[in-house]
């Protein structure tokens, strides 16, 4: 007990969470002194995997040619959360709460929730809504977790922008947000520990970060998305763009759709773009652990380079002008071109440590809801 007591009060001190919810949590430990104090596995092996990756990115970094990668930097952070990250104790009280802006169509929406899942989805009306299912833990009564929630929640309408926050970690807080059908300057969504998804939006700019959690965008408009998540897929399935940025620590991701410039990595997870127009230009994707699978229009021009150090490649039978290989004591090479001239090109560069590497000019029957890879195996 009285370790877990230090343990709370070092979260103070590095800032991880508040006086008070330090003052619940001790409360809930109290009320829980005969009972031992669960954690969730599932953190305790993702903790692991990332500690027994660390030293086999650190050696690829070289090898990917950029040693100081945002996912890299994405990892460490993430990691570090998760080390200090600890699971509400006790009893919770549950109810639902609304906060709803009658007339407001915002240009920027920024979202940041501690703990729970995250929908942002279009209306026909002419306002805003947030419909929230809250769990608050180490509470007694629904007044008194109303209360808290309120408190500790911020839901402002002002100047064409929408925040809305919930900064406690010991409330889960599940959110269906709902915006008018009109396009989007920008929207920010981050989570700790939650899955987000998007759908029917448009957007110039989408920014969208979980440390634990799927990320699902679907049927979107949108000129430039980033999106990162330490454990959980990244989708974005029928989509338009200029570019997409995605980084995922433990998972598939999935770009399909039209998008000009790509930029995808994973440690572990597969990786599929599969680009339905001529608008792609630039496709760059990289993995560990898993395999890159790559599908452009038959009718645009390739050209590409492809890297793997115990994986191999597979490249279309026919319709490849020009093919090299080069293969060294840790790496293997493979530059192509096709014998496509047409105005339209496609540049490739697909990248995996040790899965396979393909490239072709038809698609793929997508499955969407592709598992999360098994931690210890890394499949």
């Amino acid at each position: 007990m009285n370790e877990e007591k230090k343990r709370i009060l070092k979260m103070v001190e590095d800032g991880i969470i508040t006086a008070s919810e330090a003052v619940s949590l001790m409360e809930a430990l109290e009320k829980n002194q005969h009972s031992t104090a669960q954690k969730d596995s599932f953190f305790d092996e993702l903790l692991n995997f990332g500690q027994k990756l660390g030293n086999q990115m650190q050696g690829a970094g070289s090898q990917l040619h950029q040693p100081k990668d945002k996912l890299f930097q994405f990892v460490q952070s993430t990691v570090q959360k998760l080390k200090d990250f600890e699971f509400p104790l006790g009893k919770a009280v549950e109810f639902s709460h609304v906060f709803h802006e009658e007339v407001f169509s915002p240009k920027r929406l920024k979202v940041e929730v501690a703990n729970g899942d995250l929908t942002l989805l279009p209306w026909d009306e002419q306002g805003v809504k947030a419909e929230c299912h809250v769990k608050v833990y180490g509470a007694e009564r629904e007044e008194d977790a109303r209360e808290e929630f309120i408190k500790n929640s911020v839901f402002y309408a002002r100047d064409n922008k929408l925040s809305f926050s919930v900064g406690l970690k010991l409330m889960k807080v599940d959110t269906v947000l709902y915006v008018p059908k009109a396009k989007i300057d920008d929207i920010s969504m981050k989570l700790f520990n939650g899955s987000l998804a998007v759908n029917d939006i448009q957007v110039e700019e989408l920014d969208v970060k979980t440390a634990n959690g799927k990320i699902e965008v679907k049927n979107c408009q949108i000129d430039d998305f980033e999106g990162e998540t330490g454990n959980g897929q990244i989708y974005l399935t029928n989509c338009e763009g200029k570019k997409v940025e995605a980084n995922s620590f433990n998972g598939a991701i999935h770009v399909i759709g039209s998008v000009g410039d790509i930029d995808v990595k994973t440690v572990n997870g597969n990786v599929l773009c599969d680009m339905k127009t001529g608008a792609v230009h630039t496709i760059k994707a990289h993995a560990i652990t898993g395999n890159v699978e790559v599908y452009a229009p038959a009718s645009m021009a390739m050209k590409g380079e492809l890297r793997t150090n115990f994986g191999s490649f597979h490249l279309p039978e026919t319709g490849m002008k020009t093919v090299t290989e080069k293969e060294e004591m840790v790496q293997k090479l493979v530059r192509f071109e096709s014998e496509n001239e047409a105005d339209q090109q496609v540049f490739i560069m697909a990248e995996t440590r040790t899965g396979l590497i393909t490239i072709r000019t038809i698609s793929p029957k997508t499955e969407e809801n592709e598992l999360i890879p098994k931690l210890e195996q890394g499949e």
